[in-house]
């Protein structure tokens, strides 16, 4: 295959983030065409793998050789899963067949790394199987042989370079129905000592560990639900230990999964100093410093989570203190309040509020919030009483939000309107 340039310019701009598997350096290297790389077989995969049961299946590889002497290269990985061992037509290349005469054979999984390795998502695996074998309810077999392998390539643009994949491995696992449809957005929560020291040691959603917000009006990838969550409040701020650690200030946030090794940290300035201010994804490397705020103040925190980059902002919008939110439901015909509980710390300034309702079997509840002892401020959403709505910006006065029988940690924000919704 003909050889191709980087253009040296830009790898010298980017090589420090394109170090992950080799110290080799080189001024200008010239890409070549690997001929091979090879995924590690798993300790699991003598075993089966429940995939309800699992969160990720842990993947490792050597790197592939894009340079004569293997100098630090930015190759880009994906996971690809078949059940047949055959990799010919993905998902999405049949999805967008409009003759229909493409049958996909494979799936890729949403999530890229530029290291030689990663947590594979269990619930991506058994997508692509649902969709490629087209079970229906009550149709999974007990086991299914699943094929995995890894796909690389230099991303320049939207142009692949050089593709190569790698060898498969055979796993067994036992799949489960799950309905194919728009993903859910994909959220993450906050946890640590600006958070009343929650730390997620029971992975309790709206016990140990809070929700982000879901922004208005955003559209989510159907696909995968990434997209930008946010969240605004008051922030303390504090000096870091030697440790990187704040004892009052001081936070981090955690992915879907609770994987400590995929959270967001703040920036190490050297291996006992954080640096204040800053947002860093960790992708399985060694541990950051707790989040601080640079100074005491109102703060928005922006999270992509399709790239995993995020951004501490200060906040310069108006804000009214009102203390504490209610929230009043149909269960008592909206007759008493409910305080809804702070996601700050207590006695901290706080403007974002939770409470965990259980709607009963075979019911809708509605609900509101609302300011203590009176109905002169309060807040809805929706087109019309009851309607069902996971998130929004809620209105002064607005309509009733619905909900269906489940358990959900609601959450509200006071300065910006915003609420959201995560079923529990």
């Amino acid at each position: 295959m003909k050889n191709k340039y980087i253009i040296g310019a830009l790898l010298v701009g980017i090589t420090s983030l394109f170090a992950s598997c080799s110290d080799d350096n080189d001024s200008n290297p010239t890409l070549i065409q690997p001929t091979e790389f090879a995924l590690n077989t798993p300790a699991y995969a003598n075993a089966t793998v429940d995939l309800e049961q699992s969160t990720g299946l842990d993947l490792t590889w050597s790197q592939p050789k894009y340079t004569a002497d293997n100098a630090p290269i930015g190759v880009t990985y994906e996971v690809q899963v078949s059940p047949t061992n055959s990799f010919t037509v993905s998902t999405d290349e049949a999805a967008a067949d409009e003759s229909g005469e493409k049958v996909a054979d494979y799936g890729v999984l949403s999530h890229t790394t530029q290291l030689c390795n990663t947590s594979a998502s269990a619930e991506e695996i058994d997508k692509a199987l649902v969709k490629i074998l087209k079970w229906k309810d009550g149709s999974v077999p007990a086991t299914q042989e699943v094929y995995v392998r890894v796909n690389a390539f230099i991303q320049e643009g939207v142009s692949r370079l050089n593709p190569i994949a790698s060898n498969s491995v055979k796993l067994t696992v036992i799949p489960y129905y799950i309905e194919l449809k728009d993903a859910v957005p994909t959220m993450w929560y906050l946890v640590g000592n600006m958070f009343g020291a929650k730390w997620a040691g029971d992975k309790s959603i709206g016990v140990d560990a809070l929700p982000m917000f879901l922004k208005p009006n955003f559209s989510y990838d159907k696909k995968t639900g990434a997209g930008e969550i946010e969240y605004t409040n008051y922030f303390l701020t504090g000096d870091y230990n030697s440790s990187a650690e704040c004892a009052d200030a001081g936070f981090k946030i955690l992915p879907p999964n609770f994987d400590w090794n995929y959270s967001m940290n703040a920036i190490l300035n050297n291996e006992i100093s954080a640096k204040k201010g800053t947002i860093e994804y960790r992708n399985n490397n060694g541990d950051g410093g707790h989040i601080v705020a640079k100074t005491a103040g109102y703060y928005t925190i922006t999270l992509n989570t399709a790239d995993n980059t995020a951004t501490m902002v200060e906040y310069t919008g108006e804000v009214k203190n009102y203390g504490t939110i209610q929230i009043a439901t149909s269960l008592d015909d909206f007759a008493s309040d409910t305080p809804m509980l702070p996601y700050n710390t207590e006695g901290v300034e706080n403007h974002a509020w939770y409470y965990v309702m259980e709607v009963p079997a075979g019911q809708t509840v509605s609900f509101k919030f609302k300011i203590a002892g009176s109905w002169e401020t309060n807040w809805g959403f929706g087109a019309e009483d009851g309607a069902v709505n996971m998130y929004g910006k809620c209105e002064a006065n607005g309509h009733n939000i619905g909900l269906t029988e489940g358990k959900y940690c609601i959450s509200f924000n006071d300065i910006t309107g915003a609420f959201s919704i995560v079923k529990l």
